[in-house]
């Protein structure tokens, strides 16, 4: 088939869903094009990889200054800001061109923030990849919310906007893609029409992450991953350096932590010189030396839906993952202990799992990576 494969932003071996499924089209005979928007710099080799799996990839660049502009001017407005924020006229455009030039069999549409550029796909039939449910993801950035009366509002009405307009959106679609069956369950709760909705778990490349018998792990060292200007991850981060670690070096006082994602915030940054004993290693092309040289994983997060690819990337390079239920929940149910998976919700939990961790000998943290590994 000839697929037009339309994102809010650019795919890549660092975001990892789009990627993954580019790859398989690719690799499986389809003929793919990428249209994507970009409101930050991609990087060559990324688009080099990119570029070698599509028949085409359109770029079409997108001012943060305006998509700022266009989420401010709609906060009276029942578009979410999320979409408002990626509303293009030159994305558009392509699409309408791309479409009356090409001869496409179907379109695919990843996330609610490209779910409007829909109608410049007709007469296409259109796959949605709605990933997660955002609603639901929203809702409980709502509920964690610490902030100023001001942002609580703020979150509070975005949530009231995308419980509107997500089932509203998605009943357009004759065919929905989600990550995990809690997203399913929760679009379905959201009266989100009774379009088929077929759950595809985001996976991981077990040929790029890999053992690496050459590096060998720290000890007492731990990391965390993932893109730290995400809400999600900023917050799993300072709770990390905040409440779990201080508890996890009562037992453990040499212990180090990595924080491995782009962006950290002023505030994360401070936070982690006042702490010691972190490194915040901002934009890695490669995350794997760094997963490697920790004894072991954690993935703190308190907000999140679908699968967290930074737990299947930890399992694949052999190390144990502790994780949060949030983080856990789209992993099968078979999945215990005797896999190298730890589930922990406090931060007590979560130092005593890790401080027993720590102290296991190297050949029992091995077999944990092993059993890892084994299961993705």
């Amino acid at each position: 088939m000839k697929i037009l494969y339309v994102l809010p932003y650019v795919p890549s071996p660092i975001r990892v869903r789009p990627y993954q499924i580019i790859r398989a089209l690719a690799q499986a005979g389809h003929r793919v094009t990428v249209a994507a928007l970009a409101d930050e710099f991609a990087a060559e080799d990324a688009l080099a990889e990119l570029r070698a799996l599509c028949d085409a990839l359109h770029i079409v660049p997108h001012s943060r200054t305006r998509g700022t502009w266009q989420a401010l001017l709609a906060l009276p407005a029942p578009t979410p800001l999320w979409a408002a924020y990626c509303y293009s006229e030159a994305m558009e455009s392509k699409l309408r061109e791309l479409v009356a030039t090409n001869t496409f069999d179907v379109a695919h549409v990843e996330h609610l923030r490209a779910a409007h550029f829909a109608p410049a796909l007709a007469p296409l039939p259109v796959v949605f990849d709605a990933v997660d449910c955002i609603t639901a993801l929203r809702k409980q950035m709502m509920r964690s919310s610490d902030g100023s009366l001001s942002s609580r509002l703020l979150s509070w009405a975005e949530w009231s906007k995308l419980r509107t307009y997500e089932p509203r959106v998605y009943r357009s679609f004759g065919q929905i893609v989600v990550s995990s069956e809690q997203d399913k369950t929760e679009l379905r709760q959201l009266d989100a029409g009774s379009s088929p909705i077929t759950v595809v778990a985001n996976g991981v490349d077990a040929e790029y992450f890999h053992p690496n018998s050459d590096i060998h792990p720290e000890p007492d060292t731990v990391v965390f991953s993932g893109k730290m200007s995400y809400e999600a991850n900023h917050d799993a981060a300072s709770f990390l350096l905040q409440e779990i670690l201080p508890r996890l070096r009562r037992s453990r006082p040499g212990t180090k932590v990595i924080v491995v994602g782009s962006k950290p915030s002023g505030a994360l940054k401070a936070l982690a010189a006042r702490t010691g004993g972190v490194t915040l290693t901002g934009f890695v092309g490669d995350i794997r030396p760094y997963l490697l040289r920790a004894t072991v994983a954690i993935c703190p997060v308190r907000i999140g839906v679908g699968m967290q690819n930074k737990v299947l990337e930890a399992m694949a390079v052999g190390r144990p993952v502790v994780c949060s239920p949030i983080a856990a929940r789209a992993l099968p149910d078979t999945v215990r202990t005797q896999d190298g998976v730890y589930v922990a919700e406090t931060a007590d939990e979560f130092a005593g799992v890790c401080a027993d961790l720590l102290a296991k000998p190297a050949g029992e943290i091995a077999a944990l990576g092993r059993a890892a590994r084994a299961f993705v």
